[in-house]
């Protein structure tokens, strides 16, 4: 599935949990993301952002420089106003969903001082998930990613014994199943002010679903009605986004 990587300008994670852009990617630098992604590039050419999406309040250097070297690394521009109803992130989210990308994982999108911009971007990838948007945020430590009633699952190849947790992303979240972990969970309900699907682990059993290798191994979550946030020691590429 082609895939639209943001970065912004949270936390940094090891270079080693970076997906590589591949042929029909989208790279996009939310604001002061430029900084990462031109480092980035220095050494693989492939992390030279498409696309900068950004109102260039956090960005750390002058901002006709800036566009001078937007404009040599052949980076097309989407200016924004400081004043605004969204984040740099989510604008550029909702500009990946209008061409065509139904996969998009977010990287520096959490940490630092600004704990509200964490928290804007779980709500991104609940807004995500609802629009039929596979949306991954990675952080330091892990992953975090959404999966709505309006999708069959989301199954996550999870290391045995790795840890993850199931959050409502909002109101009462019901027909929550839980298959292949330590602590299942079958047509169960989980609320938005009480933290029961926390401090699970992945076990690395079969799942009941087939892929052209054989039989699928990992964790199926899903929901009946309502959104479910996941959180834990995962990467995108151990997610798969099942539909209806």
């Amino acid at each position: 599935m082609k895939t639209c990587r943001i970065f912004g300008a949270g936390e940094r994670v090891d270079g080693s949990l970076l997906e590589r852009p591949q042929p029909g990617d989208l790279t996009i630098a939310a604001d002061g993301g430029i900084a990462w992604l031109s480092q980035l590039s220095q050494t693989e050419p492939a992390f030279l952002p498409n696309r900068f999406v950004g109102d260039f309040d956090s960005v750390s250097e002058e901002i006709s420089a800036l566009r001078r070297r937007l404009a040599e690394f052949g980076t097309e521009l989407t200016e924004l106003p400081v004043v605004k109803d969204d984040t740099d992130t989510g604008a550029a989210a909702e500009l990946a969903g209008k061409l065509g990308y139904r996969r998009i994982v977010i990287y520096g999108g959490t940490g630092g001082n600004r704990f509200d911009h964490t928290i804007a971007n779980l709500q991104l990838l609940t807004h995500l998930a609802r629009c039929g948007i596979a949306g991954y945020l990675v952080g330091r430590d892990g992953c975090t990613c959404a999966v709505d009633a309006s999708q069959k699952a989301m199954v996550i190849r999870g290391a045995e014994g790795k840890s993850f947790g199931v959050f409502s992303a909002g109101g009462t979240v019901t027909g929550v199943s839980i298959y292949g972990a330590k602590y299942e969970l079958s047509e169960g309900t989980l609320k938005d002010d009480f933290a029961l699907g926390v401090s699970n682990s992945f076990a690395a059993k079969e799942i009941g679903l087939k892929a052209e290798e054989g039989a699928i191994v990992g964790t199926r979550i899903s929901c009946k009605k309502g959104t479910l946030l996941i959180t834990g020691e995962f990467l995108p590429k151990d997610c798969d986004l099942i539909f209806a």
